[in-house]
């Protein structure tokens, strides 16, 4: 080998300046013939051995798993490569290459790796459709009607369907009731939907949109959504699952920012970088809290640095998923199989965030500590196979090449910057994950219906034009939530009775000529009980509650005087009540609700035995039961009156003739059976609150 490396310098010192002294190097002519003879083989389409591909430009000057292949005027791993004298190294294993074929990749890379646009190949992933720049759709023209009067989202809507019809409108009780659901989480009093009815005006619809955007709960609603992005918790979780007595702000913070309707591009820089901009306020330090929703082993026999990187892995994963659904952590251990992601520009990601460590900053004026971030200089190396006691190559702050290139306001890119990336409108992922976001809890399903998975392997979806103009129109309205979710709602295909059609062909409703029917959240199915019943507090905000557990089930977890709180409290909304990692709530965990382990774009939505078990032998749910039973038991001069007053106060209908007579025949056989008035009402309350359609938004 030693003689192989004199005879390679001679044949270069002879044959290189034939080419410094002729024209440059051609790619096409030159280069391409010898990595397709040679290389590509192993580091092309169908195989990419070490991550390394190199029939594309962006590939081959990315790098694979060791390195950049190609850093012009420089090297890489190409030249390092197919010119060692390591046995171990040398490429290609089949043999080396003949000396005047290195010394042409070498003058080529020495002369500035010009590799022309027309040959710059992409992978076939780059073309998929959620990484293709948005641009505004044209709305289709619907026929037979006026286009003025049609809405833009019917007219998407209405180009997909054969026969061009949505189904009829839901009723205005269905809609009040949908839209208290959707918006706020709690379900309208009597006297609200009598006042709906009762209003004959054209903007009555409207005008009920408008106060429930308007209303303080809505920040607790669309909040609660948004903290399953997060992976809110108030606790380390693994063994020791400490609590976090202040993790409480982040979420107080979300709901106020909702409520504010904190343009979602500033949303993103606060919980992103809050930490970073100029003069950050304690609300801005707080946002940055986003990243402090990390686990954290706090074991002795725990090796800090291991989780420390578990904890940066983690944020770099869950921004990626949140803002781009892109599974980016496919990457730590080798380049994505799928997704135009390689194993380095995934460190490149996590770069951001190794600049990073846990801190605490004092509230102004308070004794108080709220956590937040602090950037330190740290080196990053890539972790070989994703193992961190394996260093590799050293790598710097950067984005995924066939995404927008990030510009960085310094000398290195940091996490201000990252986040004014993710919000530029120049991306193609950000604003459609958004709106498919939103869209999803207003139709139970997203326009895609993997939210967490936009790449390869997601789902495409049905109406890909309706999704690029509501992308266009959230930037076009100022990435305000509220008047997005107000078009939205404003839309016919919204207002569509949920009805299953007897002659439908579309039985999983993917082109949307109806509304869904889908059962509420863990969190709303509680809150809908106690409010109806009379129990709920509706205070916002502040410390965080626990309301009984079942007798002994580790009751030494929620010591803590924090969460000591005062009887009425535990009758709060769901949002407040403390999320444990290794002990969710169980009323809230048989629902489905998420444990905070991991970003959670898209709740399950089961159905067990069990959840109907819990909604009849729950304390809480048994609470309310008996104080409805009593307000309905002193309500009205008949059976009758309380009847048809107590089924409509539970879902905002009258009952039909049947409903009401199986009613009636319940409260016969009680009073039958010798049951005491109080008993007698607690029964129909109990009944009542375990309709499927209580807990059903229809």
């Amino acid at each position: 080998m030693a003689y192989r490396t004199v005879l390679l310098a001679t044949a270069f010192t002879l044959i290189f300046p034939l080419w410094a002294g002729a024209a440059d190097v051609d790619y096409a002519r030159d280069v391409r013939p010898i990595l397709q003879k040679h290389c590509v083989r192993c580091h092309g389409e169908k195989k990419q051995e070490g991550g390394l591909r190199l029939d594309v430009r962006r590939r081959a000057l990315a790098g694979g798993d060791t390195g950049p292949a190609v850093v012009a005027g420089k090297g890489g791993e190409l030249l390092a490569r197919v010119g060692s004298d390591d046995e171990k190294k040398v490429m290609p294993p089949a043999g080396p290459l003949a000396d005047a074929e290195i010394a042409t990749l070498r003058a080529w890379v020495e002369q500035g790796a010009k590799w022309p646009d027309e040959l710059a190949g992409k992978e076939p992933s780059e073309e998929h459709w959620a990484f293709k720049p948005i641009k505004r759709p044209d709305v289709p023209k619907v026929s037979r009607e006026p286009k003025a009067s049609v809405h833009p989202i019917d007219a998407f809507i209405r180009a997909k369907l054969k026969d061009g019809n949505l189904a009829p409108l839901a009723d205005k009780r269905t809609l009040i009731r949908r839209l208290h659901l959707d918006l706020i989480g709690l379900p309208p009093t009597s006297a609200e939907v009598d006042t709906f009815l009762k209003d004959n005006a054209p903007n009555a619809y409207e005008k009920l949109v408008d106060r429930l955007l308007a209303s303080p709960h809505f920040g607790e609603r669309w909040g609660r959504h948004w903290l399953d992005l997060a992976r809110f918790a108030e606790s380390d979780g693994y063994e020791n699952d400490n609590l976090r007595p202040n993790a409480w702000r982040f979420r107080d913070w979300v709901v106020n920012a909702i409520n504010d309707d904190m343009p979602f591009d500033l949303f993103t820089v606060a919980q992103l970088a809050g930490d970073l901009l100029p003069n950050a306020t304690d609300e801005q330090k707080t946002a940055a809290g986003f990243h402090r929703n990390t686990l954290w082993n706090s074991a002795a026999s725990g090796d800090k640095e291991e989780f420390r990187t578990y904890a940066i892995k983690d944020r770099t994963d869950t921004t990626g998923l949140v803002w781009m659904a892109l599974t980016v952590g496919c990457a730590q251990c080798h380049t994505h199989k799928y997704d135009p992601v390689s194993h380095r520009e995934y460190y490149q990601l996590y770069a951001f965030f190794n600049r990073s460590e846990n801190a605490e900053a004092r509230l102004a004026g308070a004794k108080e500590f709220i956590p937040t971030l602090k950037d330190v200089t740290r080196e990053t190396r890539i972790h070989t196979r994703g193992n961190f006691l394996a260093p590799g190559a050293v790598v710097k702050p950067g984005v995924p090449g066939f995404l927008p290139p990030l510009k960085a306001r310094g000398a290195t890119a940091d996490r201000l910057d990252l986040a004014k990336w993710l919000v530029d409108p120049t991306h193609p992922l950000t604003a459609r994950v958004a709106v498919n976001n939103v869209w999803q809890h207003l139709f139970g399903y997203g326009l895609v219906p993997t939210p967490e998975n936009f790449g390869l392997n997601g789902t495409r979806p049905k109406h890909p034009e309706l999704l690029d103009w509501l992308a266009t129109e959230y930037v076009r309205l100022k990435w305000s939530r509220k008047a997005l979710i107000r078009t939205i709602v404003m839309s016919t295909t919204y207002r569509q009775s949920s009805v299953l059609p007897a002659n439908t062909t579309d039985p999983n409703n993917e082109l949307l000529a109806r509304q869904n029917r889908f059962r509420v959240e863990a969190e709303i199915a509680r809150d809908l009980s106690l409010a109806t019943s009379g129990l709920l507090v509706p205070k916002l905000g502040g410390p965080s509650i626990v309301p009984p557990f079942p007798d002994g089930l580790l009751d030494q977890k929620f010591g803590a005087e924090s969460l000591k709180m005062p009887a009425g409290d535990r009758h709060r909304r769901g949002i407040y009540i403390h999320v444990q990692r290794t002990l969710p709530h169980p009323t809230l965990a048989v629902f489905d609700a998420t444990d905070g382990n991991v970003s959670c774009p898209k709740r399950d939505r089961s159905i067990t035995p069990l959840q109907a078990l819990t909604l009849l032998n729950d304390s809480v749910f048994v609470e309310c039961a008996h104080a409805l039973g009593e307000v309905v038991r002193k309500s009205g001069d008949t059976d009758g009156a309380r009847l048809r007053g107590a089924f409509e106060l539970c879902v905002s209908r009258p009952p039909s003739e049947r409903e009401l007579a199986a009613l009636t025949k319940l409260v016969q056989r009680q009073r039958e059976l010798g049951a005491k008035d109080e008993a007698v009402w607690f029964g129909v309350a109990r009944t009542l609150l375990n309709l499927e359609e209580f807990t059903t938004r229809e």
